[in-house]
């Protein structure tokens, strides 16, 4: 049970959610905007029911479907409770987008002149734990795999950003030359299905980005960063369906592992 502190009390949820927590896969999944809750503290930080349920505030779709391609797998999986809003936990603390005051051309009235003390109990509260507890998970898994798991930081993303259509359906993400994220490019592309690119929509920003360049960059950790369309994944049935395809591209990485 949660314990009360300065930010988070009774009743608000934990910042770390886990599931397969002793999965055997040597892939550990990370869900750094899993969800959208904000503290009962912050009230709804000025914005509407709508924009909580919006990509601004969750990356929507990808938690579900991370829980089931993590029991497909049998590989543990990390998720962090809190919305983007409140703490972007995969944005090192202190730039502009780490507690945002506008996101996609919508205000967020709760985050502008956070005083510093503030912004201290979001971190403290909410992103140290949450990472803390993928360092632990790496820990364990290198001790129970003998050698590092392969990270997967998990995403979903928005059709239309800034009035911009995009114009893939699924993005392989990585740095440098990465033969995991080569083979499971070959395989979704295989499919036939959907639109996969290297590097799209984004591309790792190793200065502004926490979750790779930290565990897995800084700590020599094999990493591969997965985005999905959101429209791919908004329904049960999207979700089942793209984890079934996750997971044959995943087992198909894994041979890169032994050759």
């Amino acid at each position: 049970m949660l314990k009360s502190t300065e930010l988070l009390q009774e009743g608000d949820p934990d910042p770390v959610m886990i599931a397969c927590e002793n999965g055997r896969s040597p892939f550990l999944l990370l869900c750094d905007h899993a969800g959208n809750a904000i503290p009962a503290k912050l009230g709804t930080l000025g914005v509407g029911p709508a924009d909580l349920e919006d990509h601004i505030a969750v990356d929507i779709g990808i938690f579900s479907t991370c829980h089931w391609l993590a029991h497909r797998l049998d590989a543990p999986l990390l998720g962090q409770s809190y919305s983007r809003l409140v703490i972007d936990c995969n944005r090192k603390p202190g730039i502009a987008t780490s507690m945002p005051d506008e996101s996609d051309g919508r205000k967020v009235p709760g985050n502008v002149d956070i005083s510093e003390a503030e912004r201290k109990q979001r971190i403290a509260e909410i992103f140290a734990p949450y990472h803390e507890a993928v360092t632990r998970m790496i820990k364990q898994r290198t001790a129970a795999l003998g050698r590092p798991p392969i990270l997967c930081a998990m995403h979903s993303f928005t059709r239309v950003f800034g009035g911009q259509k995009r114009d893939c359906d699924i993005g392989v993400i990585h740095g440098g030359t990465s033969a995991i994220a080569d083979r499971m490019l070959q395989r979704l592309q295989g499919f036939g299905e959907f639109r996969v690119g290297r590097n799209v929509p984004y591309v790792i920003d190793f200065q502004g980005d926490y979750t790779v360049p930290v565990h897995g960059a800084v700590g020599q950790v094999p990493y591969i960063e997965i985005e999905i369309c959101q429209d791919l994944i908004a329904s049960c049935s999207g979700q089942r369906k793209l984890a079934a395809m996750l997971e044959a591209a995943f087992r198909d990485a894994e041979t890169t592992l032994t050759g």
